[in-house]
């Protein structure tokens, strides 16, 4: 990365106006001991909350090239999306976004309540390789939910692993260089799941342990319900690998009871041994449970197939459908 690169931070926000005000201040202080130069792109993804009087509205972005001078009053870009869409969904649009009209050299996005420490930016660009061609990821190292939280993510990375096949050990705490942004815009599972886009796509990525840091102010808006929502959405990203692994697990059960009931069988009829009366019936009564399964998960596959043939939602192409408007603010301090 050369000194004079464009670098955008794309941060989502809902309600958080207090911590991307204090994100602000960090993210000044750290590219000034860096010696480098930001645009700071945050997505109102329908905030309920106004933006507060300390955030002075300078007027509608025309698409210039929006340089920060960590020295002078820096300048804030908020892309206003027409409805509340998501932490992914607002991701998606907010580098789509960058892409189209900011073109930087590297888009760097991550959280704007503090959890993904503006300190941590300088360890991203270390994780680099020597094209300046790989997204790096920062890998959680450390939490600092509960431990039901934590448990819970435990079972979702291992669901995730069991059903799709890759792993995801990171968030959206993420590097891209502007080679693999132009390409990311065009994966249409980014818009569900912003990692796991990023991994079915193919694109190079790596990631630099990272321990994740705290909230500035409130609340984390993660529940335990948000947690599940995101686990799920991660898993239709890949809903083609899953469904066959369905089919695959449904016809090895099916192929496992099969054999139970003709060993069964034999028992009953050519040894000496006595089973007891239900058990017959239990056995034919799993193996009509295990043929539902088969048929279920090869209609599903079936389905997913099918769904190839249809036109994708593609963020570059689409996210403009979804911005109400894109202003400059200057912080007043």
């Amino acid at each position: 990365m050369k000194q004079n690169d464009h670098i955008c931070i794309v941060t989502p926000v809902f309600n958080d106006w207090d911590c991307l005000l204090i994100l602000h201040g960090e993210l000044q202080r750290e590219f000034a001991l860096m010696g480098r130069s930001f645009t700071l792109l945050a997505v109102n993804d329908g905030s309920t909350l106004d933006i507060p009087k300390s955030f002075i509205n300078t007027g509608a972005y025309d698409g210039g090239v929006l340089m920060s001078d960590p020295d002078l009053n820096m300048d804030i870009i908020i892309l206003e999306l027409q409805r509340n869409l998501g932490h992914q969904k607002a991701i998606a649009s907010g580098i789509s976004y960058a892409s189209e009209i900011l073109k930087p050299d590297y888009v760097i996005v991550m959280d704007s309540d503090g959890e993904d420490k503006p300190e941590d930016i300088k360890s991203l660009i270390a994780g680099l390789n020597n094209e300046n061609e790989t997204i790096v990821f920062a890998q959680r190292r450390s939490r600092q939910e509960s431990s039901l939280f934590k448990t819970l993510y435990v079972v979702y990375k291992f669901c995730f692993k069991l059903l799709s096949g890759y792993v995801i050990s990171f968030g959206n705490f993420v590097l891209i260089p502007k080679d693999q942004l132009s390409r990311l815009v065009y994966i249409s599972e980014i818009w569900n799941h912003f990692p796991g886009g990023i991994i079915r796509s193919k694109l190079k990525y790596t990631s630099v342990p990272i321990d994740r840091g705290t909230r500035y102010k409130g609340q984390s808006k993660m529940s335990i319900i948000s947690l599940i929502q995101h686990g799920i959405s991660s898993i239709t990203v890949n809903i083609d690998i899953v469904s066959v692994r369905l089919l695959l697990f449904s016809v090895f059960l099916i192929v496992l009871t099969g054999i139970m009931f003709l060993g069964l069988i034999w028992v009953k009829f050519f040894s000496d041994y006595a089973i007891p009366g239900w058990t017959s019936s239990i056995a034919i009564g799993l193996l009509m449970i295990m043929l539902q399964a088969f048929f279920f998960s090869l209609l599903l596959t079936f389905m997913v197939l099918n769904a190839r043939v249809q036109k994708n939602f593609v963020p570059a192409l689409n996210f403009m459908d979804y911005i109400r408007s894109v202003n400059k603010y200057k912080i007043n301090v």
